[in-house]
């Protein structure tokens, strides 16, 4: 397969398995579960517990999002086709009001689409937007959480939980999915080749 680029794709298989087990840590470690069980406990161990958790956090957001971004480096260089977002976007869109709701997902199809595959036995696509749709949920139900009204909804804390796990798992096989394909088609990539001078 000989593609065009400007850059050399490099396998995501590392930052992969690290971005993998760090989400499933921090899903472990969520600083707001402590406070579903004991709500007037927050002494020294719970101070702990939530600076372990944010540094898990810290560790695990970056990590994703080194994975994301090289993974959208590698579709730029392992697809012809024109995409929408440069490169930059796998982070920024993270964290660009209102655009995060959406561009995140729209960039990870991006990057799917870019390796090609059998639209009739691919069930990527469904594996994204059910990952994206728990995140989504999961988002909404902690800022209502957050808000006075509901700050002391246990309802809404468990549901929240429920989803940021349902969204964890979804996440961690989404990244499963897509390194798969990346990797091998790293494997299979030759450069173009450039004309003798």
């Amino acid at each position: 397969m000989t593609r065009p680029s400007d850059a050399v794709p490099r396998s995501p298989h590392s930052l992969a398995r690290a971005a993998q087990i760090l989400v499933a840590l921090y899903a472990l470690l969520d600083p707001t579960r402590p406070k579903l069980f004991d709500a007037t406990d927050h002494g020294l161990f719970y101070s702990r517990y939530v600076s372990a958790s944010a540094l898990v956090g810290l560790a695990t957001l970056v990590t994703f999002l080194l994975w994301f971004r090289r993974c959208r480096y590698n579709a730029q260089a392992l697809s012809v086709g024109p995409f929408a977002h440069t490169p930059g976007w796998a982070v920024g869109a993270w964290f660009t009001p209102v655009l995060m709701w959406w561009r995140p997902r729209r960039i990870a199809l991006d990057i799917h689409r870019a390796v090609g595959h059998d639209p009739a036995t691919d069930t990527t696509v469904t594996l994204i937007n059910a990952w994206w749709a728990a995140w989504i949920a999961h988002m909404a139900a902690a800022v209502t959480v957050t808000s006075t009204s509901y700050a002391d909804s246990v309802v809404l804390s468990v549901v929240s939980q429920a989803l940021y796990l349902i969204a964890a798992v979804f996440v961690i096989l989404v990244i499963q999915r897509i390194t798969a394909a990346q990797t091998r088609a790293v494997a299979a990539y030759a450069p173009a080749e450039v004309p003798a001078a």
